[in-house]
This record gives C-alpha cells, structure tokens and sequence, in this order.
C-alpha cells in the first residue's frame, strides 16, 4: 500500500521545495497585511498644545482624587485599581444605565486631553473661536480632558452637562460631575464651567433617576450655580434637541462640537447613532429623523464634531492602553502615540527581510546540481512515433 502510494502521481520526492514555497507565499502575505495596518493606523504625535493639555490632566485627576479624599468617600482597588478616585459606584440614586467598568477604567488615560488637542487643531479650530460641549456625569475624566484640550488651546466654551451618570462614572451623591467640575474651577485647574445642566439618563422616570435620585441631582445643580435644563425623556427629546440647539448657536455657530458620552439629547432617540464613528467625525449616517440629536444636526450645519464614547474602540484605535492598567504617568516621558506605527514598519522589515532570505533559498535551490538531477530524474520517458 506504502509502495503503491509512493508511486502515485501525487506523491512529490520534493517536499522540502514545496515547504519554502508556502513558507515564501506566508511571509508575502503577512508582509502585505502588516504594511495595510501601518498605512491604516492613526498617525498621532503629540505637539507641544497636546503635551501641556496631557500635563493639566495629570494635575486635575490629582486634585480630583485629594477632593474624594477630603470628601471621605473610600475607593475599592479592585473597581479602581489606579486609585485615581474617579471610579463610581456600581449602583447609586444617581445611576442612569448600567456603564461598562473597562470602558470607565481606560478613559483615565491623561492622553486623551493631548488627542482631543490634535483633533481640535484637525477640525481647523483657532485660539480664541467658540466651541459647544456636551458632558455626560458617565466619564468624568473625558470631561476633564475636554476641558484641559479647550484651555491649553484659550478656547471660548459652552458647557451642558447632565449630573446624572452610568455605573462607575460620578454617580456618588456630593461628588458628582458638576461637584468636581466646580472644585476644579475655584482651584484654578480649569477655565470654564457648565452653563446649564440636566439630570441625563434616559428613561420615563425624570431622566432615569427615582425620586431620591432626582432630589439629589438637582441639590447637585443647585450647589453648582447652573441653569437647570429639565429634559432626558424620550417623550420630550424633539423640544429638547430644539431647545440646546438654540442655546449653542445663539451667537452663531461654534467652530466645533464636542461631545462626551451618550446622552439621549445630543445622540437622538434614533436608531442610527449606534452607527455612529469615534473621535473627529468625517461622516454620520444617513438620518431625518425628528429625533435625531445635537450631534447630527451640529454636522449637518457644518461643525466639525468630536464624538468620544466607546472609549475601549476608541483607545484601541489610537493604540493607548486598555484597562484594566495602573498607569504610571512618571514613566511616560515622551508622549508620541505615533509609536504603533513605527511598530509596524519594523515588523514590516523583519518580514520583509525573512521574505528576501526564504527567496534567496529557493532560487539556490532551483539551481542547485541536486535539484537539476531530481528533475530530470521524472521527467518522461522519450519515445518514438508508432
């Protein structure tokens, strides 16, 4: 049967040639789709803008956590294994929707002030123009981030922030958003503040809050001086949209919108934001809906809009790190998030490199007296004409 086997046409005496062959073609193919990732990565280095926002952020997460610390309000490792003090609770009075935990962990990540500086600067904003900020209680960080990206660059900024938050966010009655935001002002860490506020949240419930909730978001509101904005209910999102609308382009419209989170006014009640893109948008889905929210209609209007939620995607995408990570700010020196790419161009010559040698092998071996012999040994029998 072994005989018989050997002696059939598919048996080849060459395996050893055959092997490099698929061993070559793997290497093209890995060298082909390793150069499509770096010509498809994000190139991001951070300017000098970019370095001073990421440096403020670092000062405010610092502040924001000796101010959880004066508060008394104890942390648990395990939600928040950077002890930065901005990880919520998984359930309070204030909890709108359930928030993923990774998600909150990887936007503590000061980089994310030195990106929105870079997409600022993409979106052609200039010192001194006016930008709109939608803020939700959900990523405390990211708004801060916001923050230091509008002040590094002396931004002019309108602020509506919704007080209520997801799980993990700032969802701790007397250490809200709109609580930190005002520590961080009368600290100097911060330029601006918000104008007008809601509950946020979503539901049928007054903004997805019970009662006690309600009751402490707006104390929250109240203890920061904002215009309360009573809205959050799918009933009423067409009004409300209207209304912020109005608020944000009453001295015309601004140079750039920024939105945090997924609050119901600025997403819409529409199917289509779960379409929506990450960081600088350069597209929105096709949507005419009534209901669609301030974001849709800021990028109809023109305004460039910057769009962060999905912030796992979003740091992937720009190659920080995912949570869980205790970040250690001292060891990051210089900040160029251009370094995946450069990853990949060296993995682009070591491939290319392999592929060149895995060739040079072939072609001497094709030449080779032992390769020369072995074809001729099964080429056919010449015969004559009958």
């Amino acid at each position: 049967m072994v005989a018989g086997l050997l002696k059939s046409p598919l048996y080849s005496p060459r395996p050893g040639r055959k092997l490099l062959r698929v061993v070559i073609l793997l290497a093209l193919v890995s060298m082909v789709m390793t150069l499509a990732v770096y010509l498809l990565t994000p190139a991001v280095a951070l300017d000098g803008d970019a370095r001073r926002a990421v440096r403020q952020m670092e000062r405010g997460l610092a502040e924001l956590k000796a101010m959880r610390q004066s508060l008394g309000i104890p942390l648990d490792p395990a939600l928040d294994p950077d002890r930065s003090g901005l990880i919520g609770a998984d359930y309070s009075d204030l909890t709108t929707t359930i928030g993923d935990l990774r998600a909150k962990q990887t936007s503590l990540n000061p980089r994310f002030a030195g990106l929105l500086v870079v997409w600022l600067k993409q979106a052609g904003v200039e010192k001194g123009d006016d930008v709109a900020l939608s803020f939700s209680g959900s990523f405390p960080a990211l708004n801060l981030a916001a923050h230091c990206a509008c002040d590094v660059l002396n931004l002019k900024t309108f602020i509506i922030s919704s007080v209520g938050a997801s799980t993990y966010g700032a969802n701790i009655p007397g250490f809200t958003w709109l609580d930190m935001e005002a520590w961080l002002f009368e600290k100097g860490l911060i330029r601006s503040r918000t104008r007008y506020a809601s509950l946020g949240g979503i539901m049928d419930t007054g903004g997805g809050l019970d009662e006690t909730g309600i009751e402490a978001g707006e104390e929250a509101i109240r203890r920061h001086g904002a215009a309360y904005l009573k809205e959050g209910t799918p009933r009423t999102v067409i009004p409300d949209v209207e209304r912020r609308m109005k608020l944000y382009t009453a001295n015309g419209l601004p140079r750039a919108f920024i939105n945090v989170g997924g609050n119901v006014t600025s997403l819409g009640w529409v199917s289509e934001a779960a379409l929506l893109d990450n960081g600088l948008i350069t597209r929105t889905p096709a949507c005419s809906s009534p209901q669609r929210g301030t974001l849709f209609r800021m990028f109809e209007a023109g305004v460039p809009v910057i769009h962060m939620i999905n912030i796992e995607r979003l740091a992937a995408a720009y190659h920080l790190p995912a949570a869980p990570v205790k970040l250690n700010r001292e060891a990051e020196p210089e900040m160029n998030m251009d370094s995946a790419r450069c990853g990949h161009l060296r993995q682009l010559g070591v491939l290319l490199a392999v592929w060149f040698v895995l060739g040079s092998l072939l072609v001497a071996y094709e030449l080779s007296p032992r390769c020369q012999r072995s074809q001729g040994e099964h080429l056919p029998e010449a015969r004559g004409e009958d």
